[in-house]
């Protein structure tokens, strides 16, 4: 029984340490400073989440009731891609032209 419980703490211990490994430190953006490149180097959990935030600031902005889920992603590749060919261009700028087509 003993062993057991122990087995079952460090299991818990184990993953809660591998857990907070993983765990991202937050960070403060300015928007209307950033760049394909600032967002191209970010990690793949910080430049998805933030794909996300922008996604739902350009469509807040528009007055969007609804979201269609392959029209957002659409976007978001085209804005992906748009930054891979021109990393200098501000981030809002590409929102900006992809929201409008």
């Amino acid at each position: 029984m003993l062993r057991a419980l122990s087995c079952g703490i460090a299991a818990v211990l184990v993953a809660g340490s591998a857990w907070a490994q993983v765990s991202l430190t937050p960070r403060n953006i300015r928007l209307d400073a950033l760049t394909c490149q600032d967002l191209l180097s970010l990690s793949g959990d910080q430049r998805d989440r933030l794909l996300i935030y922008l996604n739902g600031y350009f469509d807040g902005g528009r007055g969007a009731l609804t979201w269609d889920e392959r029209q957002a992603a659409d976007r978001i590749d085209r804005v992906f891609a748009a930054c891979k060919s021109t990393p200098a261009t501000p981030v809002l700028r590409v929102f900006a032209d992809v929201w409008s087509r």
